[in-house]
């Protein structure tokens, strides 16, 4: 390949780059409208019938799908008729581990806003908080709706994630888990359904744990309790699993929380984190790594760390490192136990 073709070719596809929130807020678009899940899985359906099935004009429809369909989602043709793709039916909310609401989070009102003032980062500030004068989880209470789609992301995360978890770590000697921070109890319910024989606690913010059903709680398996963990956790348990939580907070408020937990734990009790862990050099790495680095510090001020900083973090909380454990999604469980405070 000559200089100038590859030249070229870089400069089609960092084109498209630049082009990507374009592509990501059609996707949104059509998720919140159900777009994906009124089209039959191996059938078609005309623009118009799609259009009015979805309360919207049939003309913008098509000119939004067509543009989804020159990525490969959708396939809609000359004549006006839509069917599936294999990436398009990844937007059913029947199909295991949708991304229908990964696609409408992702570019959410309040994410699309906190990417808006990212420069703010580059000064210590915490871009979500100059977009809406509030942090994060303030914001999520006062927009429960979005905090809704919030947890049904994470309760449907595409990378299998909680499913992962419980294939890959032994549960079935724990009498009681505690799933800290555990939204709508998704991982505990994996866990559960693979080992009959321990019980589930989540334990979140109370507007959190206020929306979790019945139907959630596994006949009652999985017991619920609201609360900060910046003041204190639920004792008892003999494991404690923080999945996907110490990414949200800078180092200091890591460390608070893990000192929370440590207090309330026994001696015989294991502490899990549920975390991908970041790759210092780049060229090594999954690009996800470093795109949910940035998306951590656009929305928290948070970030993902690498097992020399997690170390780091256990040293200053009352933990001792064991074990890191691959699961077959990006995410590792990192054990850790706690440290016997001097007599």
């Amino acid at each position: 390949m000559t200089d100038t073709l590859m030249t070229n070719v870089d400069r089609e596809e960092l084109h498209l780059l630049l082009r990507g929130f374009e592509v990501s807020r059609m996707l949104r678009l059509i998720a919140d409208l159900g777009v994906a899940d009124t089209i039959p899985t191996d059938g078609h359906i005309t623009v118009q019938d799609l259009a009015a099935s979805c309360a919207v004009l049939p003309e913008p429809m098509l000119r939004v799908l067509r543009a989804l369909a020159a990525f490969r989602i959708f396939q809609v043709t000359a004549e006006g008729t839509v069917a599936h793709t294999s990436r398009s039916r990844l937007l059913r909310t029947d199909t295991p581990n949708s991304m229908h609401y990964a696609a409408r989070f992702c570019t959410g009102p309040g994410s699309w806003n906190a990417w808006g003032m990212l420069d703010v980062a580059m000064k210590g500030g915490i871009p979500y908080e100059a977009a809406w004068n509030t942090d994060r989880l303030t914001y999520l209470r006062q927009h429960p709706d979005e905090a809704r789609v919030f947890d049904a992301m994470m309760a449907n995360f595409p990378d299998n994630r909680h499913a992962a978890v419980a294939v890959a770590y032994d549960f079935p000697s724990a009498g009681l888990i505690a799933d800290i921070g555990g939204g709508n109890g998704a991982a505990l319910r994996h866990i559960l359904a693979r080992f009959p024989a321990p019980r589930g606690l989540v334990f979140d913010r109370e507007d959190v744990i206020d929306a979790v059903t019945p139907e959630q709680l596994m006949q009652g398996r999985i017991a619920i309790r609201g609360g900060s963990f910046f003041d204190h956790v639920p004792s008892g348990a003999d494991i404690y699993m923080l999945i996907f939580v110490l990414h949200d907070w800078p180092d200091e408020d890591c460390v608070r929380i893990l000192r929370t937990c440590r207090a309330a734990m026994g001696s015989h009790s294991l502490l899990l984190l549920g975390e991908q862990m970041l790759e210092p050099d780049s060229a090594r790495g999954r690009p996800t790594d470093y795109l949910l680095d940035v998306l951590m510090m656009a929305m928290y001020g948070g970030r993902q760390r690498s097992e020399v900083e997690f170390r780091a973090l256990f040293d200053q909380s009352g933990f001792s490192l064991g074990r890191v454990i691959p699961t077959a999604s990006p995410i590792s469980i990192i054990e850790a136990a706690p440290i016997a405070a001097p007599s």
